[in-house]
C-alpha cells in the first residue's frame, strides 16, 4: 500500500481550523438578517452534506484540513470528460445503484492490474488521477478506486454517495478502500475482492480517514463505561 501508516496517523492529531470570526453587524445588515442567512446556509450545507460514515463499528467525526484534501480534490475534479471513462459510464446506464456498483467493479477488475507505486511510478505515495490508470493499465488501492469513483460518477452516481477510507487491513497493512453508499447501506468495493460487500460483513478493516464530496471525517469508536457494560449483562 502506497500510503504511509505515520502520515496517516498524523492526521489524528490536525485541529479543525478555527471559524473566522463573525463580522460586526451594521445598520445595513441588521441581526435578524444576519441570523437568517447564517441559518439558510447552514440548512444548505446539511441537506448536500454527504451522510457521515459510521462504518466498520466506527464513529465518523469531522475533521479540519488534512494532507489529503489537495490531492483528494484534483483527482475528484480530473478525468470527468474523458472519453475512456464516459465509455465505462454508458455500460451502467439504467441499472440500479446495487448493480452499477457490482458492475463497475467486475469491469475494472478486467482492465486494470494491481501494482505498488514503487513498482509503476518509482515514488512511495502517488493518487493517479483516472485517465493516468487507464494508460498505464495498473494502479494500486486509491488509483483503482478513484478510477471506479470517476466512472461511476460519469453514470449517474450522486458524488455524495462515494467515499474513499484510508486504514488498515487486518492481513494487508495500511490499505485504502471505496466505499459507496447505495440503498441506504454502505458497500465495500474491495479492489482485490471478487463483488461489493456490505460494509457490516468486512470486518478486516479499521479506518483511519475517510474522504467524501467536500468532507473529511476521523474515525474513532466509542468506549464504554464499566457501569453501561455491567448494565448490558
Amino acid at each position: 500500500m502506497a500510503t504511509r501508516f505515520l502520515k496517516a496517523m498524523m492526521l489524528a492529531s490536525i485541529a479543525v481550523a478555527p471559524l473566522p470570526a463573525a463580522a460586526a453587524e451594521t445598520s445595513s445588515n441588521p441581526p435578524q438578517q444576519s441570523f437568517l442567512k447564517r441559518t439558510t446556509n447552514l440548512l444548505a450545507r446539511a441537506v448536500t452534506a454527504p451522510i457521515k460514515p459510521d462504518v466498520f463499528g466506527t464513529v465518523a467525526l469531522a475533521a479540519g484540513v488534512t494532507l489529503y484534501d489537495a490531492r483528494w480534490r484534483r483527482v475528484s475534479a480530473a478525468d470527468q470528460s474523458d472519453p475512456r471513462v464516459l465509455a465505462m459510464a454508458a455500460t451502467l446506464r439504467g441499472l440500479d445503484p446495487l448493480a452499477k456498483l457490482s458492475a463497475i467493479q467486475a469491469d475494472v477488475g478486467r482492465r486494470i492490474a494491481w501494482r505498488r507505486d514503487l513498482d509503476g511510478y518509482h515514488i512511495a505515495d502517488y493518487w493517479a488521477e483516472a485517465g493516468e490508470t487507464l494508460n498505464r493499465g495498473f494502479g494500486d488501492s486509491e488509483d483503482i478506486a478513484i478510477l471506479k469513483i470517476q466512472a461511476l460518477k460519469a453514470a449517474g452516481f450522486d458524488p455524495r454517495d462515494l467515499y474513499i477510507s484510508v486504514g488498515k487491513d487486518k492481513s494487508r497493512g495500511l490499505d485504502t478502500l471505496l466505499i459507496a453508499r447505495a440503498g441506504g447501506r454502505f458497500y465495500v468495493l474491495d479492489d482485490r475482492g471478487p463483488a461489493p460487500m456490505q460494509s457490516e460483513q468486512y470486518g478486516r478493516f479499521d479506518p483511519i480517514i475517510t474522504l467524501g464530496k467536500n468532507a473529511t471525517w476521523l474515525h474513532g469508536r466509542r468506549f464504554h463505561s464499566f457501569a453501561d457494560r455491567a448494565a448490558r449483562h
